[in-house]
């Protein structure tokens, strides 16, 4: 069971999650994608996957090896505040670099929401407050269906439906692993869910 668990706690882990939300905007059949090209969808791919992947998974490894974390599971909250740090940083300069190549205003909000969410994670880390970085991250692409649903008319029901419950598998996954208490668990999928809703207003 515990490898199920944690099976499941690698797939769906939030490093994953920009990419995986990016690819889940460029899907929908909006107006907004018709008016973009396949050679602008992959600068965004390459983009979010060198800025939000490999050079925080990079710098990740390098504090393993350099001894500032035990792994990258990162089980002691005091762990996880240089990651967090640099991982805001790397979203908020991707926000920044949107802006300057003309990202749509929708989607650029709903990436300045899950930067908001990257730093509130940093920000509790820095008074040792530790919530599940995994519910934050689905809770987060719960949140922006929502909000796609909401402000470009798409039904999105569906996959919202799909996704609430890969965050129940996803929350029982970590709390089975004893990586979270249920708390923890609660309010990550709230922190990600509600910073996307604030888009809406």
């Amino acid at each position: 069971m515990n490898r199920l668990a944690s099976f499941f706690s690698y797939m769906m882990h939030p490093i994953f999650m920009p990419l995986l939300s990016v690819y889940l905007l460029f899907q929908l059949p909006s107006y907004i994608n018709f008016r973009l090209s396949p050679a602008y969808f992959n600068a965004i791919y390459i983009c979010v996957s060198f800025n939000l992947i490999v050079v925080p998974l990079s710098l990740s490894l390098y504090l393993k090896r350099s001894g500032h974390i035990q792994s990258l599971k990162m089980e002691h909250v005091e762990e996880r505040v240089i990651p967090y740090g640099i991982t805001a940083f790397f979203y908020l300069m991707t926000y920044f670099l949107f802006m300057q190549i003309k990202f749509p205003d929708l989607y650029l909000s709903i990436f300045l929401a899950a930067t908001f969410a990257v730093f509130i994670l940093f920000i509790l880390a820095l008074f040792k407050q530790k919530v599940s970085a995994h519910l934050t991250g689905i809770g987060g692409i719960c949140g922006l269906l929502i909000v796609t649903n909401q402000a470009l008319e798409i039904n999105t029901i569906l996959i919202l439906m799909i996704f609430i419950l890969l965050a129940g598998i996803l929350g029982a996954s970590r709390l089975k692993l004893n990586a979270h208490t249920a708390s923890q668990v609660f309010w990550g999928f709230l922190i990600g869910l509600f910073t996307q809703l604030l888009v809406l207003l």
